[in-house]
């Protein structure tokens, strides 16, 4: 027979260590990771760890039992956190242009050199073309783009401009003058542009007099191979393996580091000096828990916060599935939509923003 007395004091014991890992894994976006890299590493577990907390909850309550108050608190603590993983009652549809004349519409995505989901170079032409299409159909007026390079038989670059595209710079140019890399394409006058380092650039845009300075980035990524991706899945199941686990994590760790060095030496010079209503968009490499975000967030506000809908998740090529593809905007601008699109052009989800300067 089950004594129920030793079952409630097992599950107590473990949901204690459930909203402990829950309270941990939001000190990722306080602590520095040159100071201390665990809780930078621990953030990455905040919505696994706060969906046990919610198990908890409902189980406790579903056996009228006091205990459901561990998690309910734990989630109370840090509830301001559950908003950048969560949202309800987005909104999603562009507005009407004639009802919103100073509307500006942005799209980042990072296209993975248009290789899809599954890194198959073969589909590249394939994937560009239904790029193309699914450019056609939105219409944004600002295209940010990562890991962008033309595939050799398809003229996209000559296509964008067809279509609009008119003004367009690159962290990298061919000899060509096509470039690539991260990469703005416009509809809208580009008048000043600083190549901020490999991977980030700076434009400055005019629409109707109003001038819009976006920072399209892509942060230093993981390098994550095919040993990688097999040693987080045997994570997953439990099988850690001290040598090639230390090597995976010894990645993450570094990458972290990296995104630390970024902001500081590159990117918080670039926000904090804008004087103007500014966007950066791009891939970030990073949870919304991490530190990095809470970095941009004293300075801009994240749209998905404003207009998103859902967990948003834009990377679920490996584990964890998580929002690492980001829009956000200064104080001079307000978010009238938000929308992540599924799409398996690339191992990344495009999102598409609207924006509206405000008056």
């Amino acid at each position: 027979m089950i004594d129920m007395k030793v079952v409630r004091a097992i599950l107590l014991v473990i949901n204690v260590l459930a909203a402990l890992a829950l309270l941990l894994t939001t000190l990722g976006g306080v602590v520095a990771p040159s100071s201390n890299i665990w809780p930078s590493l621990l953030a990455f577990g905040y919505l696994p760890a706060l969906a046990l907390n919610v198990l908890f909850v409902i189980v406790w309550l579903l056996m009228k039992r006091w205990q459901f108050l561990v998690s309910a608190v734990a989630i109370a603590v840090r509830w301001s956190f559950v908003g950048l993983v969560l949202q309800v009652g987005g909104t999603s549809r562009v507005p009407d242009r004639a009802e919103h004349p100073q509307m500006v519409t942005l799209m980042t995505y990072n296209v993975h050199l248009f290789n899809g989901r599954d890194d198959d170079r073969g589909r590249s032409d394939t994937n560009a073309l239904r790029f193309l299409d699914l450019v056609r159909s939105e219409r944004p007026d600002i295209l940010c783009m990562q890991e962008y390079a033309a595939p050799r038989r398809v003229g996209i670059t000559d296509s964008l401009e067809l279509l609009g595209y008119n003004h367009y710079y690159g962290s990298h140019t061919a000899k060509n003058g096509v470039p690539y890399g991260t990469v703005v394409f416009s509809q809208l006058p580009i008048t000043y542009v600083k190549r901020i380092d490999g991977e980030k650039l700076m434009v400055e845009l005019h629409r109707d007099g109003q001038r819009l300075r976006v920072v399209c980035l892509h942060m230093d990524s993981y390098r994550f191979d095919n040993a990688d991706h097999e040693e987080i899945a045997r994570m997953r199941r439990g099988e850690v393996n001290d040598s090639t686990s230390l090597r995976t994590i010894g990645k993450v760790k570094e990458t972290i580091l990296s995104h630390e060095r970024e902001w500081t030496t590159t990117i918080s010079p670039v926000v904090n000096d804008c004087k103007i209503p500014l966007v950066v968009a791009g891939d970030m490499n990073d949870v919304p828990t991490s530190w990095l975000h809470a970095r941009l967030r004293e300075r801009l506000t994240d749209t998905y916060c404003d207009c998103g809908s859902g967990l948003s998740i834009t990377y679920d090529a490996s584990y964890p599935a998580v929002r690492i593809d980001n829009v956000f905007r200064s104080e001079g601008l307000r978010t009238l939509s938000y929308r992540r699109i599924r799409t398996d052009i690339s191992d990344h989800y495009p999102v598409m923003v609207a924006l509206e300067f405000e008056q």
